[in-house]
């Protein structure tokens, strides 16, 4: 859904972006970046990162 959302982590995370689109802040960045369709980012272990959902958009986390 659309919104601003911050999440944790207690794992090393790939979120995969399947549909839609996404500003994201990740830990130690200043920049937001752009992630859309068939693209992914990886967030480390025990850190926390910032979405922007502009439109709804299916990911995919997966943990390691």
């Amino acid at each position: 859904m659309p919104g601003e959302y911050e999440f944790g982590t207690d794992d090393n995370e790939l979120m995969e972006i399947q549909a839609g689109e996404m500003d994201v802040l990740l830990p130690g960045e200043s920049e937001w970046q752009t992630f859309a369709k068939d693209s992914s980012f990886e967030v480390p272990k025990d850190s926390s990162f910032k979405l922007k959902v502009k439109e709804v958009t299916d990911y995919c986390c997966s943990y390691y």
